[in-house]
């Protein structure tokens, strides 16, 4: 009788060390998926408040280009706009 306590005592502890294993596997990869996500979270939030940013700046731009006078004072400095009669004369770009 003493054989076959000793051989459940054992098989007991063999479950428990494989069991433990196992525990501590999915506890690992767990981690490391929770590690990926904040790191993903993080990028993704960098990456959030770089468009709200730029779609703060495009609203501006909206709203300047919805003025006459900045569009008229725009197209006359960037695409050598000129009223009727008016010459333009493009200077050469000084270096500094």
């Amino acid at each position: 009788m003493a054989k076959k306590g000793t051989r459940y005592g054992n098989f007991v502890g063999v479950f428990c060390i494989v069991a433990s294993f196992v525990l501590l596997y999915l506890l690992g990869s767990t981690a490391l998926r929770v590690h990926e996500r904040k790191t993903e979270l993080t990028t993704l939030e960098q990456q959030k408040n770089t468009l709200q940013a730029e779609k703060e700046k495009l609203k501006k731009e909206v709203s300047l280009l919805n003025d006459d006078d900045y569009v008229v004072r725009y197209a006359r400095e960037h695409y050598i706009f000129s009223k009727d009669g008016e010459e333009v004369a493009t200077l050469p770009e000084t270096k500094k």
